[in-house]
């Protein structure tokens, strides 16, 4: 949605000029065909280096339970180290997403990778006590920064069309797949090597995604603007725009804090009475259900696009709340019923994420599209950190997470997320 008042500039053909005129036929879909394997090349490269920047993302919730006993710590304070991530991302992302307006956002890429390679170094060695965990995520989670909203930028940029919505939709989708990689990843090797291995072999994803942005194809446009650096103000006038922000910080709000508890939770259940079931290691039970939420929110978003966005959105908002609401209902139960409605939660909360993106794009001016994404970052990833320490507190004012009252409670808490994205977006603006 553009902004006929704004002083940006699109660096294209005059206005009324046809770029193909003159071109014979052949000529124009040649172009036509570069323009598909663009765009096709910058999505895998983009989407590639979303899922490997992730792998940090979920070690010290797929470790949660380990590091917890060997450095005593309550479960407030391992909400803290598990939220403290998103922290960092939420204080980063408003300058370094929409500092993609004014400079090339590749070489911000580039070192914000390296700082999240290097903070998942550092907790492997150094890590030692609760203080020392907390400011080591909290740089992991600024490397997040800038390259989670900037790749989807530096995607932008490059497509056009309905190859926009489309690599939109996959881009923010494969943060689902990133997820799940870090739930497999920190599993597999924390069952052979311990948690301290987990932080290193995490660091080496970031370091691949590197490599990954030497492949993209030139931008289509370069589009800056003359606002001021952030631009905010305009922004938080766009009711359409501001009515999926809001959707995404209660959307995040369940995710985070669904993927953070999700191994505690199921340890504590599988050590009942009664509910001894042969699992693989539990990270990688996790990130085998957070993966399922990557086909569900790309089929969602396509559905959103042909049908509605407020409809399909709500909907699903509906069915997750529903879920969680189960999950209260159950905590301490059998372990059947609980591992159904975990994984199914991983899988609901999840599937709109590519709606909301979409719709977010959709409603944002191109020329501020860098400071509109960071904006929907800072608010989504503001709650995606207080979220964990939420639940983490629900769970120690209600009796610990040794009891089935505390993560009744904390459930609960989930719950309130998915109910406030319905109700943002039910009045969202066409």
């Amino acid at each position: 949605m553009g902004d006929p008042g704004s002083n940006s500039t699109r660096h294209l053909a005059p206005p009324g000029l046809n770029p193909f005129a003159g071109s014979s036929p052949a000529a124009v879909g040649g172009e036509a065909r570069r323009h598909r394997a663009s765009a096709a090349r910058s999505i895998s490269v983009l989407s590639f280096g979303l899922v490997a920047n992730l792998v940090p993302l979920m070690t010290f919730a797929a470790t949660l339970h380990e590091i917890a006993v060997a450095w005593s710590l309550s479960a407030a304070q391992s909400g803290w180290i598990g939220g403290i991530y998103f922290a960092g991302y939420a204080v980063a992302v408003p300058v370094l997403a929409s500092a993609t307006d004014r400079i090339d956002g590749r070489r911000l890429y580039i070192v914000s990778a390296v700082l999240g390679a290097a903070a998942s170094f550092a907790f492997a060695l150094w890590a030692h006590s609760f203080p020392v965990a907390l400011a080591l995520r909290f740089l992991g989670g600024v490397g997040l920064a800038g390259v989670h909203m900037p790749g989807l930028k530096l995607l932008m940029d490059r497509t056009e069309g309905p190859a926009q919505g489309r690599g939109a939709a996959i881009y923010t989708s494969c943060y689902a797949a990133g997820n799940a990689g870090s739930f497999l990843v920190a599993g597999l090797v924390d069952a052979a090597f311990g948690w301290r291995a987990t932080f290193v072999a995490a660091g080496i994803g970031p370091l691949l995604a590197i490599c990954a942005v030497a492949f993209l194809p030139s931008e289509l446009a370069r589009r800056t603007t003359k606002r001021g650096p952030l631009g905010f103000r305009a922004l938080l006038r766009n009711r359409a725009l501001m009515a999926y922000v809001a959707g995404y910080a209660a959307n995040t709000w369940e995710v985070f804090a669904v993927r953070v508890w999700f191994v505690a939770y199921l340890a504590w259940t599988l050590s009942l009475p009664g509910n001894n079931l042969l699992l693989p290691p539990l990270g990688l039970v996790s990130g085998l259900a957070s993966l399922a939420g990557v086909p569900a929110s790309l089929a969602m978003a396509e559905i959103a696009a042909r049908y509605g966005r407020r409809r399909v959105i709500v909907g699903i908002c509906l069915v997750s709340v529903l879920v969680c609401l189960g999950l209260a209902a159950t905590a301490g139960g059998p372990i059947a019923v609980v591992l159904t409605l975990l994984v199914l939660v991983q899988i609901t909360s999840f599937a709109d994420v590519g709606a909301l993106a979409g719709g977010a794009i959709a409603a944002s001016d191109p020329a501020q599209r860098g400071a509109a994404l960071a904006l929907y970052a800072l608010c989504g990833f503001t709650t995606g950190f207080l979220s964990p320490v939420a639940v983490g507190t629900a769970l120690d004012r209600f009796g610990g997470a040794a009891s089935a009252t505390g993560w009744m409670a904390g459930f609960i808490t989930i719950a309130f997320g998915s109910a406030i994205a319905a109700w943002a977006v039910w009045y969202a603006p066409d």
